[in-house]
């Protein structure tokens, strides 16, 4: 501990306050212009309100760098600033060395037997020995009560990395938004025939090789998903409205409160707890994928309505109607 402190620490300190090195400034000055995955932006968003050596650009560019050179995905990203937000706030290690550090461990954290730490390395970054990333790696393992639940924790800090972004849509780059793989499945779940066409066509746009497919209620909509998961074509990102069925809310009760109700039997977050394996009040037997849930809903109106439907089973929430930016991101984080 104290050896990766004083080492790695030190290094990384010189780094990130000369712009990271190697792949700080210049990787930011590389990536000007080039698209930019959601979450890179996310972490660089995050680690700059950690620590005042890091910059927005810096981080995001080396989260990019990262995510492309060691194949990263959604939830090692996220299980990488999971770890490097610890290092940071409680041993106080500087913003590059601490990602680092949470690039390998995340994948390790997430069962992933393919990623070693030479691949730190040989394809990102020279800045640290295998003996001061082996240092940071037990640093980052020392209290054994992070592992219970790491992979709940983990989703739990992909979303909040995704709200970063989905509250200041307008002020985003313009360049966020990685081109989705030819197999992305979407469902859209939606009462309205014109908000499902409109999201079909943005989808479309966003994502042309995407499969696409659109329901209008909530034994549809994880019929659909079942079907799909037993096809081995698992949805990836669902599209949900919050209320299923705007005929049968009561007169003057077009709230959140309502739209949220049990009795609701048209209540989107059906949706989102049917298609979520550790919802279940079954023993979870499979390893079926979870899609992302995004609730769209007029029904929000501020920071706190969206704060409750995350805390009862969206991934995302947000109000209607949806931009193609907004778009952009949650297919990033669902990829």
């Amino acid at each position: 501990g104290t050896a990766s402190k004083a080492g790695t620490a030190s290094k990384a300190g010189t780094a990130s306050k000369a712009g990271a090195s190697k792949v700080g400034s210049s990787s930011a000055s590389a990536a000007a212009g080039k698209s930019m995955h959601a979450m890179s932006h996310a972490i660089g968003i995050a680690i700059a309100r950690l620590d005042n050596q890091a910059t927005v650009a810096d981080v995001s560019a080396y989260a990019e760098e990262a995510r492309v050179c060691l194949g990263l995905d959604t939830e090692i990203l996220a299980a990488a600033m999971m770890i490097a937000q610890m290092l940071i706030m409680e041993h106080s290690l500087a913003w590059h060395a601490s990602l680092t550090i949470g690039y390998s461990t995340g994948a390790k954290l997430l069962c992933d037997d393919r990623f070693f730490l030479a691949d730190i390395c040989d394809y990102l970054t020279d800045a640290y020995s295998l003996d001061q990333l082996k240092a940071g790696e037990k640093l980052a393992l020392s209290d054994p009560d992070r592992l219970i639940g790491a992979q709940e924790r983990v989703r739990i800090f992909r979303n909040e990395l995704i709200q970063l972004l989905v509250a200041n849509i307008g002020g985003l780059p313009d360049n966020l938004g990685v081109a989705p793989s030819d197999n992305f499945h979407v469902l859209i779940v939606d009462d309205s025939p014109i908000v499902r066409a409109l999201h079909l066509n943005l989808v479309k746009t966003c994502a042309p090789g995407a499969t696409v497919h659109a329901v209008d209620k909530v034994e549809l909509a994880i019929q659909y998903v079942d079907r799909m998961e037993n096809k081995d074509t698992p949805v990836k990102l669902v599209l949900l409205d919050l209320n299923l069925d705007d005929h049968q809310t009561p007169a003057g009760s077009a709230s959140l409160l309502w739209c949220m109700s049990p009795d609701n039997k048209a209540n989107g977050l059906h949706v989102a707890k049917g298609i979520d394996p550790l919802a279940s009040d079954e023993p979870v037997w499979d390893m079926r994928w979870k899609p992302f849930t995004a609730i769209i809903s007029s029904c929000i109106e501020s920071s706190g309505h969206s704060r409750a439907l995350r805390h009862r089973g969206a991934d995302i929430a947000m109000p209607k109607p949806l931009s193609p930016k907004a778009l952009k991101v949650l297919c990033d984080a669902a990829s």
